[in-house]
């Protein structure tokens, strides 16, 4: 999944030991996220990732630089995800990595998994991200009090959410008022369209075998083939 800023990848072992480092308690970025985990091991991600409970992709810059990750996890019925992630470097902050690789990864969910329902929940004291979900067309759901700890008080979250005709409204609009904008599809309409014509092609000629055609008796007597030799 590749986007004009960023890609987004699986992790390798050098992903895995920066985003243990990111979710440390020392790390600005799990401070902001409030993704702080103490216990986070580069081992302990891999087997949460490669058992499915929590799919995670490596943030690269187009200099190949792994600069975050985002992921996401099934929760409840089909079709509902949660997602998460962030940037790691401070630096690079406020640059458009995040928002692209969140977009990328609402992609993934929507036009690849057919995804119902996104989830995303932020502290309030993470500005950046709040103005990122509150652009992007997230519907806040509700507040949940006293939900995170920092700096030795206790600050509410907030929880968003976007759905797959939101999503999709979305996408229409961007096609329709944005000229640089790139569509999710990952295989071209026209090729697409070139790939019904194949078939259709093929299920007209006289000779086709199809399994209705085996299953109504309908199957072309085969031709018989001249004797080896061509001999009088």
């Amino acid at each position: 999944m590749k986007g004009r800023l960023v890609s987004l990848v699986r992790p390798t072992d050098a992903d895995y030991e920066l985003m243990a480092e990111w979710l440390g308690p020392n790390s600005p970025a799990a401070v902001l996220t409030a993704d702080t985990n103490e216990y986070a091991t580069p081992q302990a991600l891999r087997q949460l990732d490669e058992s499915g409970s929590i799919r995670q992709f490596a943030v690269r810059d187009h200099d190949g630089r792994t600069v975050g990750t985002v992921n996401h996890r099934r929760s409840g019925p089909a079709g509902n995800f949660i997602i998460g992630g962030a940037i790691g470097d401070p630096e690079l902050w406020r640059r458009g990595l995040g928002a692209e690789a969140f977009d990328l990864l609402l992609d993934h969910l929507f036009h690849s998994l057919n995804a119902h329902r996104a989830q995303f929940t932020t502290a309030l004291y993470n500005k950046s991200v709040l103005r990122l979900v509150t652009r992007a067309g997230f519907v806040l759901e509700g507040v949940l009090r006293d939900f995170f700890f920092l700096d030795g008080a206790y600050h509410h979250a907030a929880v968003w959410s976007l759905l797959r005709h939101e999503y999709y409204e979305a996408v229409d609009i961007l096609t329709r008022t944005s000229p640089s904008f790139v569509g999710p599809d990952r295989v071209p309409e026209e090729d697409k369209a070139a790939a019904r014509d194949l078939i259709r092609a093929h299920l007209r000629k006289p000779d086709t075998e199809t399994s209705f055609r085996l299953l109504l008796g309908d199957t072309p007597e085969p031709v018989p083939s001249a004797p080896n030799g061509g001999g009088q």
